[in-house]
C-alpha cells in the first residue's frame, strides 16, 4: 500500500453569511474523479470513489466531518494543529466527485482564506492509500482518507513527499511499489530519494 495523492484546481469560491453574521468561505468544485487517467497517471474505480463520496457525507451528517490540512502532511494521519478545512458534502458529477469544503478560522485556516481572498488560484490534492498497477495505472483496494488544499503543484512537484510517504510506510513493514515514476527526468526527485534511501538503508542497519 502506497500514499495516493489526485491534484486539481478549485473551480469556485462561495461566501455565505452564518446566523451570527460571521462570513463563511467555502471552496467547491471538482475533486477527484474516475474512469480516466489523471495527471499523475492513475486511473481510479467508480466504485471507490463512491464509497469515499458516502463517506464524507456519512461523515458530515452526523457532525463528524473529514476534516483537511493545508498542504499535504509527511503521514496519512490527520492532525488538528494543520487543520485548514472540513469537508461538507460530496456527490458524483458523472466522472468526476464534486466537493464543497468550509474553510475554518483555525490558524492554518486562516492562512488559505487569506490566500484565496488575495487571488490566489488553490488546488486541492485528494490523500488515501492504496495499490497501483504499474502498466496500467489502475488502483486497487484504495483508502480513502482526505482532500487537502495545496498550492495547486504539478504531479513532480509532488514527488518529494510522495517519496517520503511510501519511504516510511516501507519502514513499517509496508511494500514501496511506486517508486521509479517519481525519479523520471525530475533533479529535485532524484536528490531528495537519494537523500531519503541512504536514511532508509541507516535504519535498517540500526
Amino acid at each position: 500500500m502506497i500514499l495516493i495523492e489526485e491534484n486539481f484546481n478549485v473551480q469556485t469560491l462561495n461566501e455565505e453569511m452564518s446566523d451570527s453574521g460571521e462570513k463563511k468561505l467555502y471552496l467547491a468544485g471538482t475533486f477527484m474523479t474516475w474512469g480516466a487517467k489523471n495527471r499523475n497517471g492513475r486511473i481510479y474505480e467508480e466504485s471507490d470513489l463512491k464509497l469515499a463520496v458516502d463517506t464524507i457525507n456519512e461523515a458530515a451528517q452526523s457532525n463528524r466531518h473529514i476534516l483537511s490540512e493545508l498542504d499535504h502532511p509527511s503521514s496519512l494521519e490527520i492532525k488538528l494543529e494543520n487543520v485548514a478545512m472540513r469537508i461538507m458534502e460530496a456527490r458524483m458529477d458523472g466522472k468526476n466527485v464534486y466537493c464543497k469544503a468550509e474553510i475554518l478560522p483555525t490558524p492554518k485556516g486562516k492562512i488559505l482564506s487569506s490566500l484565496v481572498e488575495s487571488g490566489v488560484r488553490v488546488g486541492v490534492s485528494s490523500r488515501g492509500s492504496g495499490s497501483v498497477n504499474e502498466s496500467t495505472g489502475k488502483v486497487s483496494n484504495y483508502r480513502f482518507i482526505t482532500v487537502d488544499a495545496v498550492a495547486t503543484p504539478s504531479a513532480h512537484d509532488a514527488y518529494p513527499e510522495t517519496l517520503k510517504e511510501q519511504l516510511e510506510m516501507s519502514n513499517q513493514g509496508k511494500i514501496v511499489t511506486d517508486l521509479s515514476e517519481a525519479v523520471v527526468n525530475d533533479a529535485m526527485a532524484q536528490k531528495y530519494f537519494e537523500i531519503e534511501m541512504r536514511k532508509f538503508i541507516e535504519s535498517l542497519k540500526g
